[in-house]
């Protein structure tokens, strides 16, 4: 049986703490320029769920669940 070589994941641009913050710098700008307007919410139904710990009656358990159904106004290319 013969076993692929692994391959190294590409270097990322910018060594050193330098790099690093650039790198942040940048996911910011995008996060930033990035329209959230694009999607329209249609559903959303939120649920919590609480109980109390068998072990310790001081002490509760809380579920959060979030059902949503998004529409996006323009098709993804």
């Amino acid at each position: 049986m013969s076993q692929l070589p692994e391959k190294d994941p590409a270097p990322l641009p910018g060594k050193g703490l330098l790099g690093w913050l650039g790198r942040q710098i940048g996911y910011v700008r995008k996060a930033a320029k990035t329209d959230v307007l694009d999607s329209k919410t249609i559903y959303r139904d939120c649920k919590i769920e609480e109980k109390q710990l068998p072990q310790d009656p001081n002490v509760k358990l809380r579920r959060t669940t979030i059902d949503e159904v998004v529409v996006d106004s323009k098709p993804k290319k």
